[in-house]
């Protein structure tokens, strides 16, 4: 599925996003708001990439995040696999995938697609490189599922003033980041790379989004 375009928050709607988070009383589900956020709405990772975030994905040298083929999840009840893993290997066996639940479950968690597999810089942003350090000192990566993910999203949702509590999504955070970085000129296979698109047409819908690269274009002339 790509990015859910109409899901997408303008900058302003964005910053009223992080607000929200950062109204937050309790200290770690504030900053675990904050990072989703950040993580979705700014670098545009998928919601499983960033469930199963670990410090092992980041290069802090180069300021990458490393989306790997494999990542062993145990983020489920007793060490097993977490819902959102569990309902791609039942996914796969509706599809007609001739090996056994026990056998997918051992090849989780996978990225969507083999173009899935990427790095993701984040230099470009002082906030998501501070928000990634504390998340990796305080949790090694993302500490929960995605189940977790979804309610810091509606949490701040709820908090942020002057949203409505349905404005974005674990999934519009990403067509957020898309649109974001199209908007100030991302070329289309810079940001097919990003985002892990298979395809160039997913890219092509963000390019123009809001009339910025417009806007972006007449300022350079006038």
């Amino acid at each position: 599925m790509p990015a859910t375009r109409e899901k997408a928050l303008t900058e302003h709607e964005f910053e009223l996003l992080l607000e929200g988070a950062n109204r937050i009383c309790h200290t770690e589900r504030r900053l675990e708001a904050r990072a989703t956020i950040l993580l979705g709405g700014r670098l545009g990772l998928r919601p499983g990439e960033v469930t199963h975030l670990s410090n092992s994905w980041i290069d802090w040298d180069r300021e990458m995040i490393h989306i790997p083929e494999h990542h062993i999840c145990q983020k489920g009840q007793n060490g097993g696999l977490c819902g959102y893993c569990r309902q791609a290997v039942e996914q796969r066996l509706r599809h007609g995938a001739d090996e056994s639940f026990e056998e997918l479950a051992d090849r989780y968690w996978l990225p969507k697609t083999p173009a899935a597999v990427r790095s993701v810089p984040f230099h470009f942003s002082s906030r998501v490189r501070v928000t990634l350090e504390l998340l990796s000192n305080t949790h090694d990566g993302w500490p929960y599922s995605f189940s977790t993910l979804q309610r810091r999203v509606e949490t701040a949702l709820e908090a942020a003033p002057r949203l409505p509590t349905d404005a974005t999504s674990p999934h519009g955070l990403r067509a957020t980041a898309a649109s974001y970085h199209a908007g100030r000129g991302l070329d289309l296979t810079a940001l097919r790379a990003m985002f892990g698109w298979e395809d160039l047409k997913t890219a092509r819908q963000y390019l123009n989004v809001d009339g910025a690269m417009t806007r972006r274009a007449l300022s350079a002339i006038h």
